[in-house]
């Protein structure tokens, strides 16, 4: 998504200046004839999926200056990925985007401090290699996309606007960030890495296209298998963009988002008793009750039945 549609938002996260290039930066001793050719067909794979790519032997003394990418934009706009624990330390010291990748000539290498470990790169899709590049980056991932909406992670930097979500009717059902805002603030930081990066799913935010304008909340979350869900599901939309269908568009892409590409199968969610509009949002997005519990009404859906897949 082109960022220039997005001029409320960073150009950081919307930029269409993303991943450029993948760079595997390969120890001389660990090279070998049938390694180069792994990597050379690892490289033609990814500049067919349009990406830049190339391996480059580290000399002996271990100098990267000679494999990295001229420029500090052109560093970071590149994935590298280390085969050996020492490049990998280098690289990260030196904040360039870095994961690790795993081959027949280094299996005694301690890798584990890499996020992303990754073992036949060849067959990595191209949505993967940027999802890997934007964690690296501390950059959000782009969850998908609808005719008005697009969900997206939060970001640190979102925190004003998620407090503007809640407005007075919001806060009799629902509980609002408190007023601390830098350690509002350190939550969400902790819940994007903790819960963005185990679970790969959670709450998101909801962008309005026309503008970039955080206006809602909505995603997934753990349930501890209460009623066998797989996850509890929630959305909160800003008060001056209820009333126009916005919700049902985003929780329609979402709950079809849970079963295509989460493999979701049955889902729950909660409504106050009292909250009227909530609960014929659920029902008509195929929710039905299922009792009651600490004063909220359950609701369970089963993404896998007949019918589900009008989503």
């Amino acid at each position: 998504m082109n960022g220039q549609f997005f001029a409320n938002q960073d150009e950081s996260i919307y930029s269409s200046r993303g991943l450029k290039g993948v760079c595997f930066p390969v120890r001389e001793d660990h090279l070998t004839p049938a390694l180069e050719r792994e990597l050379e067909e690892t490289c033609r794979i990814l500049r067919e999926e349009g990406f830049e790519a190339a391996w480059r032997k580290i000399p002996w003394d271990g100098d990267l200056d000679a494999v990295l990418a001229s420029g500090e934009e052109e560093r970071l706009r590149t994935l590298y990925m280390a085969e050996s624990r020492d490049v990998l330390e280098d690289l990260r010291d030196r904040a360039c985007p870095a994961a690790a990748w795993s081959h027949a000539g280094n299996r005694e290498e301690d890798l584990s401090a890499a996020p992303y470990l990754i073992e036949e790169p060849a067959l990595v899709d191209a949505d993967s290699w940027i999802k890997i590049w934007q964690r690296e980056r501390g950059l959000p991932w782009q969850i998908l996309e609808t005719d008005r909406l697009l969900v997206r992670e939060f970001t640190t930097g979102d925190m004003e606007a998620i407090r503007a979500l809640y407005d007075p009717e919001a806060v009799r059902f629902l509980e609002p960030p408190g007023e601390d805002l830098d350690r509002e603030r350190e939550i969400l930081r902790s819940y994007i890495e903790k819960i963005y990066g185990f679970c790969g799913f959670g709450h998101w935010a909801v962008i309005w296209k026309e503008t970039g304008d955080l206006i809602g909340r909505t995603g997934f979350s753990l349930t501890g298998r209460e009623d066998g869900a797989d996850a509890s599901f929630g959305y909160l939309t800003r008060k001056d963009f209820r009333g126009r269908g916005l919700t049902m568009e985003v929780c329609r892409a979402l709950l079809a988002y849970g079963r295509d590409v989460l493999g979701f199968g049955l889902v729950c969610a909660e409504a106050d008793p009292a909250n009227l509009v909530s609960i014929r949002m659920l029902e008509g997005l195929g929710f039905s009750r299922c009792g009651s519990r600490e004063g909220q009404v359950r609701f369970l859906l089963d993404l896998g039945a007949e019918g589900a897949g009008t989503f």
